[in-house]
């Protein structure tokens, strides 16, 4: 009897769910009035994705954030990555969201194909594709959307790697998988996928072959990328990245002890739920949530990954995975840490990230565990599972019939971890999130059984893809955080700025430490919604980039050593730097306005926020001239100059490499500022001048005087500075990255060397179809 034809749209059942999944992991942000909002999504992705479109082309200066950074060099703003055109057509909320969903979408796709080419049947890779994309390591990167569009890539290159193309067409396909996860706006991915990829090398047969192909397109993928790479390179020598120490190396590593939400949901507590988080002593960052907002990976996936070991290459590729990511994002406590200190490892902050490979492994487990089960589990597999249901109804049966024991042990806990809080709420996060995975454990143990009394039932396979999606879901919905879309506006201070300040771009010093008194708390969804309000309303971090404003102070993934030491320098003394930047526009709280003097003038007041925006009083021009110069011998002698008190910085300006000299007074008129640019006529006395230029010090600023070049020097240890004749001049400067030229040859050469193996390998193919054709009797 012959078989039944396939229904047309069986073909499209697994993309069709995998879309679903993406939409119900990511899609609430397409929903009107809803938006991401949390951490570098209003005060990173935002400020990066509207300058990049205010200033248009390729842009390679950021005149707006820290007193000028160079733009395309910074390799998070994903400015060559094709997908982040979407932000020039939708609204940023919209063209965010939508890269997420359709990023994550092709992401599981590639490890649904993965895991269908490794012999898995459509609904055991289904199952491990939701163990990966649900997880809440993912649900978390609803708040970092470029690291979900570097991470698309990674399935696809094992996908690539394992296939039987020709070896230059691989090596090609490989190389712009890499190239793509370089400029995403998420370099690290490729990081991952360099591991991924030398462990499924070391695990699977055929070795030579796909080691060479790997090593050939990680070559030929940096070329590639080469006009995003050379620019970054250049600028992580100047950055605080590029130093001989990696103090960030400290920060959000993954605690042990936070291990234990690996199999349960928010044991410790939700952040913007009741109980609250306790255990704070665990994490150590920037901020006072993990980088990881949750790592779990379900009670369901953990149990389908102990029957899914197996003696096969699949699952030593699985368990290296989970073993090295866990050793890793272990960071300063990891037998490995040493690792972390050298390249290319010490580029990337905050070791936590490093779960995502354990997150991989353990879905590859549970897609075999998920095919052990449905054809009829092991009984003897089945004992740690059900013994780990049984620990669980005990722990449960302790807290509900030994109250006060319970609460005691929970004292006790909070004692040892020298936290002051109430034990009733440690003890009801703990009995939620044991109550939680017993119910979901248990609902695989039913389904287990039933696949002992009818193996092979479709009931089963298709109960376990059910249950892994609800049981990761149901705790996704605690992860992924949405604000109303009115935090994506222009605030009323930003408005009455630009009308008080007129055409020419007005920089601003932002006082946060005292700024930070007025921030409502943020313990709630309430209250992390009204801090946001707040934030943007006294524009936070980048904010004022948005609308048009400079700053000096902000928020940036890769800093400047001298803006940094800078403003470590002048730490206690930050309206120092503001004269320096000539940054004449002070973001300070109501009771540090000075009431009388000159220059005390407060050009807008917001009470209701806690802030007023004064006018900094004899606040120096941004291209500036100075009666004397004092030569120093590098940053820290400028430094300890500066931090003296004894320079009068209007007066006088240290100079790196210079000379020390006397000028008289000098005029300058006609001052224009452009994105990466500045002019101005200047009048000179007898002996000439030196022009002081408020704008960070960087390779591939250039100045003329009349059209002759002459030397750029730092000054007033991050600024610019120049020599001008005697006489009337015009000077002006201009910035080009300086490597941004050879990276884009290297990008050509990439190109054509790519054009030159597909052209090989095409004719190559020709050539043994020839051969294998019959002569001719």
């Amino acid at each position: 009897m012959a078989s039944p034809a396939p229904r047309p749209l069986a073909r499209f059942a697994a993309p069709g769910l995998l879309l679903l999944a993406s939409l119900a992991l990511y899609g609430g942000g397409l929903l009107p009035g809803r938006a991401f909002f949390y951490r570098d999504v209003l005060h990173y992705y935002w400020p990066m994705q509207a300058t990049r479109f205010a200033l248009g082309g390729l842009p390679q200066w950021n005149p707006f954030h820290q007193g000028g950074l160079p733009f395309l060099a910074d390799i998070h703003s994903g400015v060559l990555y094709p997908p982040n055109l979407l932000f020039g057509v939708f609204s940023f909320p919209t063209a965010y969201a939508l890269l997420l969903v359709l990023h994550h979408f092709v992401g599981q796709l590639g490890l649904f194909t993965f895991l269908r080419r490794q012999g898995l049947e459509a609904l055991p890779a289904l199952t491990g594709t939701l163990a990966f994309g649900l997880t809440g390591y993912m649900a978390g990167l609803s708040n970092f959307g470029p690291l979900v569009s570097g991470l698309t890539w990674t399935p696809w290159l094992l996908v690539v790697l394992q296939s039987r193309l020709l070896p230059m067409r691989k090596l090609a396909l490989l190389s712009f998988l890499i190239a793509a996860q370089i400029v995403s706006g998420d370099p690290q991915s490729a990081l991952y996928s360099a591991l991924m990829a030398g462990a499924y090398v070391a695990w699977f047969p055929g070795r030579k072959e796909p080691l060479v192909a790997l090593a050939g397109a990680g070559a030929l993928g940096l070329l590639l990328a080469g006009v995003q790479v050379f620019p970054t390179l250049a600028l992580l020598a100047e950055s605080t990245r590029g130093g001989s120490t990696v103090g960030y190396l400290a920060n959000w590593n993954l605690h042990p002890l936070r291990m234990a939400e690996l199999a349960f949901p928010y044991p410790f507590g939700e952040y913007l739920g009741a109980p609250q988080f306790w255990a704070w002593f665990m994490v150590k960052g920037p901020g006072s949530i993990p980088f990881a907002v949750s790592i779990y990976l379900g009670v369901t996936v953990l149990a389908l990954g102990v029957l899914g070991v197996r003696r096969d290459r699949l699952t030593g590729f699985a368990l290296t995975l989970c073993v090295g990511g866990l050793l890793l994002a272990l960071g300063e406590r990891s037998p490995v840490s040493f690792l972390l200190e050298h390249p290319p490892f010490r580029f990337f902050r905050y070791p936590e990230k490093y779960v995502v490979l354990v997150a991989f492994g353990c879905a590859m487990l549970a897609a075999s565990g998920a095919r052990a089960l449905i054809t009829g589990p092991s009984r003897r597999r089945l004992i740690p599972i059900l013994g780990a249901a049984v620990l669980m109804l005990g722990a449960l049966v302790f807290a509900w019939a030994a109250p006060d024991s319970a609460r005691g042990l929970s004292a006790s806990v909070l004692q040892a971890a020298n936290t002051r809080a109430d034990p009733n709420g440690p003890l009801e996060n703990a009995v939620r999130a044991v109550g939680t995975s017993l119910c979901f454990t248990l609902a695989l143990l039913g389904l287990a059984f039933l696949a002992l009394r009818k193996p092979g039932v479709r009931a089963v396979a298709m109960g376990v893809l059910a249950l892994v999606a609800v049981d990761l879901l149901w705790t996704a919905r605690k992860t992924v955080w949405l604000g109303p879309a009115s935090l994506y506006r222009e605030p009323e201070v930003a408005t009455r700025l630009k009308e008080r300040t007129g055409a020419s771009p007005a920089r601003l010093f932002r006082m946060d430490k005292p700024l930070k008194g007025s921030a409502p708390p943020s313990r709630s969804y309430e209250g992390l919604v009204q801090l946001r309000e707040w934030e943007l309303g006294t524009l936070k971090s980048n904010l004022a980039g948005v609308f048009g404003l400079e700053e000096v102070t902000s928020y940036s993934a890769v800093e400047l050593r001298r803006w940094r030491a800078l403003m470590d320098a002048f730490a206690q003394r930050p309206q120092k730097v503001a004269e320096l930047y000539a940054g004449c526009l002070l973001l300070v709280p109501p009771q540090a306005v000075p009431t009388s003097g000159p220059g005390s003038e407060v050009l807008v007041s917001e009470p209701s926020l806690g802030l007023a925006v004064t006018k900094l009083p004899d606040c120096p021009a941004r291209l500036r001239t100075v009666t004397r110069t004092t030569a120093v011998a590098d940053l820290d002698e400028a430094l300890a100059r500066l931090a003296s008190g004894n320079v009068d910085t209007n007066q006088e300006a240290l100079v790196e490499g210079g000379s020390s000299r006397t000028y008289g007074p000098a005029q300058v008129s006609g001052v224009e500022l452009g994105a990466r640019s500045a002019r101005a006529r200047v009048v000179a006395g007898s002996g000439g001048t030196f022009l002081v230029f408020a704008t960070n010090s960087y390779p591939g600023w250039t100045a003329t005087v009349d059209g002759t070049e002459v030397p750029v020097q730092v000054a007033d240890a991050a600024l610019m500075g120049l020599e001008v004749p005697e006489g009337s001049h015009q000077v002006e400067l201009s910035f080009t990255d300086e490597a941004f030229s050879s990276g884009l040859q290297a990008t050509l050469a990439g190109l054509v060397l790519v054009g030159l193996l597909l052209f090989v390998s095409k004719r190559r193919e020709a050539q043994a179809e020839q051969a294998q054709e019959p002569t001719p009797a």
